[in-house]
């Protein structure tokens, strides 16, 4: 199957080399990969505690701790599509639409689950029937969804065309969700079975989102001929509809790899 995919993308360029002419080229097909790191707060959840007892140090405040200080969140999404783009204005100013399917990937944690310490975990309440309420000691809760969305972008080339060419960009994608899966991580593998009636308790994803970026880009090779383009975006911000979800964006950083065709 790899091999396949190689000798397709091999054709591609050369049957990209071959339609290249004199006629300076103003159609572009695009396939794109690329991943945004996004920050996002640190999840005050009801059914989230740090610790299940009173506190006996805070008379003012002796309920369980729900130390969202002790909780950390992680936030990407990564992505995989196809654009097309077209060039006006002597070739200053593209146009680009396609369509792109988005994995968002978000994980809850004790600020220090990324080291290898068995002790670290938090209590989630997943089930309370009158005075008696269940606990699951949880490692790591993970969020990850599927979107399908349509990209749509502006793209400036201010620059005249050379081997190296530095270009600027403003985007935005409209995505709805297509699929979701939770996975929980116990501090005690005896749990592990009961992980679907765990996981019942934690948000549905959102059903749509999108995404606004600027970005700064260098297209490698002459924009006649077929190449690669490189791209950092900052800010990237992402835009929630529907209830509260799992996690709460904010600003991030946005990565971009692009296989360029032209024709």
């Amino acid at each position: 199957m790899k091999n396949k995919l190689l000798s397709g993308f091999a054709f591609l360029f050369i049957l990209s080399g071959f339609a290249y002419g004199q006629d300076e080229k103003r159609s572009f097909l695009y396939i794109e990969t690329g991943i945004d790191l996004l920050g996002c707060e640190a999840p005050e959840k009801e059914y989230i505690r740090g610790d299940i007892y009173p506190n006996q140090y805070d008379d003012m405040n002796p309920a369980p701790d729900f130390v969202a200080d002790q909780v950390t969140n992680l936030l990407y999404t990564d992505f995989l599509g196809l654009k097309f783009e077209y060039r006006v204005l002597n070739n200053k100013l593209g146009v680009a639409g396609g369509l792109r399917y988005t994995r968002v990937v978000s994980s809850i944690g004790k600020s220090s689950y990324w080291s290898d310490n068995d002790e670290e975990y938090f209590y989630l309440q997943y089930a309370q029937n009158g005075t008696n309420t269940e606990y699951a000691k949880v490692r790591e809760i993970t969020q990850r969804s599927g979107y399908l969305g349509i990209p749509l972008e502006l793209n400036l080339y201010p620059f005249s065309a050379q081997k190296v060419n530095p270009y600027f960009k403003a985007g935005a994608t409209f995505n709805f969700n297509v699929a979701s899966r939770t996975d929980l991580v116990f501090w005690n593998e005896e749990m592990e079975p009961y992980e679907e009636e765990v996981a019942a308790v934690i948000e549905d994803p959102y059903p749509f989102y999108s995404s606004l970026y600027l970005g700064f880009g260098l297209q490698i090779r002459p924009a006649g001929k077929p190449g690669f383009n490189l791209e950092f975006c900052f800010p990237v911000g992402m835009i929630t509809a529907g209830e509260e979800g799992f996690y709460d964006p904010r600003v991030g950083v946005g990565f971009r790899l692009t296989f360029r065709i032209p024709f």
